[in-house]
């Protein structure tokens, strides 16, 4: 199991909210889980549910997953052969799934639609991904529920309490950081983000100051121009390089950010622009052990 790092603090009060479930009902997981065993030949397409499992310690349980493609290294435990790999996040191969004989598919947000094909496979099939726009709360709700599947309850509490008391202390220390802007570089063009976005999680969740008011066109961010974004003036830029996270090449997002009107900016004259593991923000985006790390990363921006 991977660990991150841990922060001390007061808990924070975060709201439960439900998971979706789909062709296993809430009173399922819990009689699964109180069973103490659960699903023993489980296929993810959700990295996220991925990560929760190892850091639950049920990596064991796992027989195939997606690692086609840029395999985030924070799933490293899952790199071995025993894994099979049934394809890429967006393109599963179903005839490999059904082959392997599942009795649990947890699929990703990227695999929504496929849902009626995996219910044809297995009988249980959920949800795996958290919501981008209510991140830790939603989290919290698949952890929960995946947790209850294999009877592993008590540590999933103990895992969340931490990133509880890891929220508590970022939010009281974003208070007094300034604004932010978070920018996802591809293609050598740059879209911003901000609160109500996918990355929803730094502002309304962690706390921090939006630098202004984002058109944002769906998912993919508002597309900025670099006299917009010294416009903007943040005091912290969070950065996310797609094309690294994906294996793309392109411009590396330093390189494109090193130019006059971006280096004039608050956050850059002050050493405030921070690069994002990609892999996590964008591939990941949750889970139990790789939501720890996200939170780390803005708290260490404002600490």
């Amino acid at each position: 199991m991977k660990r991150f790092p841990k922060i001390a603090a007061a808990t924070a009060a975060i709201a439960l909210t439900g998971g979706a479930l789909t062709a296993c009902g809430s009173s399922d997981a819990q009689s699964a889980g109180a069973e103490g065993e659960g699903p023993t030949r489980v296929v993810l397409t959700s990295h996220a549910a991925a990560d929760t499992l190892d850091a639950l310690d049920l990596e064991d349980r796992v027989i195939g997953l997606v690692k086609t493609g840029v395999f985030p290294a924070a799933l490293d435990v899952y790199a071995g052969d025993e894994y099979t790999d049934i394809g890429s996040l967006k393109e599963p191969k179903m005839d490999v799934i059904a082959e392997l004989g599942p009795d649990l598919i947890l699929f990703g947000n990227r695999t929504r639609e496929m849902e009626p094909e995996f219910a044809k496979i297995s009988d249980q099939v959920i949800a795996g991904d958290p919501d981008t726009s209510d991140t830790i709360a939603s989290n919290r709700a698949k952890v929960e529920e995946i947790a209850a599947l294999f009877g592993a309850e008590d540590k999933a509490v103990d895992e969340l309490a931490e990133i509880d008391e890891m929220v508590a202390e970022t939010r009281a220390k974003a208070e007094g950081a300034g604004t932010a802007l978070v920018l996802m570089t591809s293609g050598g063009k740059v879209t911003g983000y901000g609160p109500g976005s996918r990355f929803d999680l730094i502002f309304n969740e962690l706390g921090m100051s939006p630098a202004g008011e984002l058109e944002a066109e769906g998912s993919h961010g508002a597309p900025l121009s670099w006299e917009q974004i010294a416009e903007l003036n943040p005091d912290h830029v969070f950065v996310i390089d797609r094309d690294a996270a994906i294996g793309a090449e392109g411009e590396a997002a330093a390189a494109l950010l090193d130019n006059p009107l971006f280096n004039r900016t608050s956050a850059a004259v002050n050493d405030n622009v921070h690069f994002l593991d990609g892999q996590n923000w964008y591939l990941v985006g949750g889970g139990l052990g790789v939501l720890e790390s996200m939170i780390d990363e803005i708290d260490s921006a404002v600490s």
